[in-house]
């Protein structure tokens, strides 16, 4: 008997270990250069794409991926461009021998949803919103017309659009893991769905959140994306996953949130007092931003020129997305989710 007892006392001392072990992680993120793995969660992996919004000349290797292993599959959170698809596989294959059996598009952009065509080769079905769905299917060819130009990956593949749309939420659950695919709003894109691990109070943001000077604003709507961050505050999370930058705590979603209100609260000052966009941009402070990202926030005047036409009632947020023109489709023809000055 006391034999039973002494190891059922050890295994408890090894699962506190255990969990003790994954707490810190919680604590600490793990620090990462580009293209690092890292389990950040049991069966969690992240991978850190290499982008700068400061150094450029960082190669741009697309957006971050993270994939959960189930029981007897795998799920991985964003497509990512062709090539870079080919790369997380490879990465993935390290890891786990599990089929890949759902890919989740956060949003449209050509940066995170142009692999999909790789992940149905590899055997996985594509999940996104259906906004997101939407203007893959409308603008979808003429967007990756304009981004084959530039890249031989996306030349030599073809456009695959979304397989499981969902409206509000989407859940795999094996009883192992569990993943809650959520629509919270517009606030990136029109299309913007966050994957939360409620188990692991990990969320992943694509680009509704972002840790640097990443802020792709063309296809925005910064009102609903403060709104959007508050909702995603709401939810039980201790680390941040987000589409560019490293893996953080929940404190992001602030500065994040800041940058929208404080640029708001600036252009629109600076529209009462009748000064041009020009102007505004110049003066627009938030000095604490660049403590932040390491880049001013005057140095992105598009995304000061996108608030200042929203406050002067210069953009309809029904059609963002929409392919109008080069400049309206962002870089790469289909938005890059980065910093959007000298990019």
């Amino acid at each position: 008997m006391n034999g039973i007892i002494k190891r059922v006392v050890g295994v408890v001392a090894v699962a506190c270990c255990l969990v003790a072990a994954w707490a810190a992680r919680e604590a600490a993120p793990p620090e990462m250069k580009f293209n690092d793995v890292k389990e950040i969660a049991p069966g969690v992996f992240f991978r850190y794409s290499s982008i700068s919004a400061t150094d450029m000349s960082v190669p741009f290797g697309g957006c971050n991926n993270t994939w959960v292993v189930f029981k007897e599959f795998v799920v991985v959170i964003d497509a990512n461009f062709p090539k870079e698809a080919e790369d997380v596989i490879a990465a993935i294959r390290k890891t786990t021998d599990k089929p890949i059996r759902y890919v989740f598009d956060t949003h449209h952009h050509g940066d995170h949803a142009y692999g999909n065509t790789v992940w149905a080769k590899a055997g996985a079905k594509v999940i996104g919103h259906v906004n997101c769905s939407r203007l893959l299917e409308m603008n979808g060819p003429k967007q990756w017309a304009e981004a084959a130009r530039d890249r031989k990956d996306i030349a030599n593949n073809q456009l695959k659009t979304v397989d499981i749309a969902f409206d509000e939420k989407h859940v795999i659950d094996d009883g192992s893991q569990r993943i809650e695919f959520l629509y919270l709003g517009h606030a990136h894109t029109p299309g913007d769905a966050v994957a939360y691990l409620p188990k692991h109070k990990l969320l992943c943001t694509g680009d509704a959140c972002v840790n640097g000077a990443f802020n792709f604003m063309g296809h925005s709507n910064s009102a609903s994306w403060i709104k959007v961050l508050d909702r995603m505050k709401a939810l039980d999370v201790a680390m941040i996953a987000p589409g560019h930058g490293k893996v953080t705590n929940k404190g992001l979603l602030d500065l994040q949130q800041r940058y929208f209100v404080d640029m708001r609260d600036a252009v629109k000052k600076g529209i009462e007092a009748k000064k041009s966009v020009e102007e505004i941009t110049a003066n627009i402070g938030m000095g604490w931003y660049k403590d932040w990202t390491g880049k001013d926030a005057s140095k992105i005047p598009d995304n000061v020129a996108h608030v200042y036409k929203e406050l002067t009632g210069k953009i309809d947020h029904t059609m963002l997305g929409r392919a109008v023109s080069p400049d309206a489709m962002g870089p790469y023809g289909a938005g890059r989710g980065v910093d959007v000055a000298g990019r």
